[in-house]
């Protein structure tokens, strides 16, 4: 399709896990929509991954045999089948998509998948289709969302499908952010029973293990963005150093969601009209 629209300017939300990541960049398709207008499209790459877990996993390979991953994404067949998973879990219920993907064991499993490169591959050419698509479409803006996005946002650039205008790279304390992801966020550690805090204890190490083997992976390993001011919500933004703008956003403070989410979707909104 030949089209004349502009291309879509690009926002990226990396980071580590459980760091609110999800939770903020949601807020802010909702705040450009219903307070700029403008017309936005939400990638979430990281899903990519957890549909690969289920697919590998309905093909009876074992996560933890790297090169049985391997050979089932070096096959056409098996590639083209996780594409149309892809497509059905957007067509899903949040209630379905929830069930079938953001379990536990899914969340673990999905670094292993992808800790490989064809995974990597896999992702990056489903991200090059829908900036495609977005551009064809008329979407003035996309959020993406997922991990090593400054590169990826780099690569998405370079190939002429966007404008890479922002990458915020998000940090949380592990304990704060299983407080959250449990519904503990308003009270303390110490005010939870024993049982509650053996949930939390869990989950921090789940975290940690993951950030990790993101961290130390041959492909695509997470990192901080070079230069990148330090950005501690709730506090404002301090002013950017980087071209495009760049900044580590650390929401470990004790906050509400709103007072999380509306000063990055603000910030957001002045980059764009910059």
């Amino acid at each position: 399709m030949i089209t004349n629209n502009p291309l879509p300017k690009l926002i990226t939300f990396d980071g580590e896990a459980r760091s609110g990541k999800g939770t903020v960049v949601q807020a802010t398709k909702d705040y450009l929509r219903d307070h700029e207008g403008h017309n936005t499209m939400l990638i979430d790459a990281g899903q990519v991954f957890r549909v690969l877990v289920v697919a590998v996993g309905r093909a009876g390979v074992d996560v933890d045999d790297p090169d049985g991953i391997d050979a089932f994404l070096g096959d056409e067949n098996n590639v083209q089948e996780s594409v149309r998973l892809v497509k059905s879990v957007y067509r899903m219920s949040k209630e379905e998509r929830d069930a079938l993907l953001y379990t536990n064991e899914v969340g673990v499993n999905s670094a292993k998948i992808g800790g490989r490169p064809l995974s990597q591959e896999f992702k990056d050419n489903l991200l090059r289709k829908w900036l495609s698509d977005a551009r064809d479409e008329g979407f003035e803006v996309v959020l993406l969302d997922g991990r090593t996005l400054e590169e990826v946002g780099t690569m998405l650039e370079q190939a002429g499908l966007c404008e890479f205008v922002m990458n915020l790279y998000f940090v949380c304390d592990s304990q704060i952010g299983a407080r959250r992801t449990l519904g503990f966020a308003t009270r303390s550690y110490d005010e939870l029973t024993t049982s509650e805090q053996q949930a939390v204890d869990e989950l921090v190490i789940q975290i940690d293990e993951r950030n990790a083997k993101d961290r130390n992976r041959a492909v695509q390993a997470i990192s901080r963005p070079v230069d990148a001011p330090l950005w501690a919500l709730p506090d404002d933004a301090p002013s950017a150093v980087t071209t495009p703008p760049m900044f580590v956003v650390d929401t470990t403070a004790e906050m509400t969601i709103d007072t999380m989410t509306r000063p990055v979707s603000e910030v957001v909104a002045q980059v764009l009209k910059a």
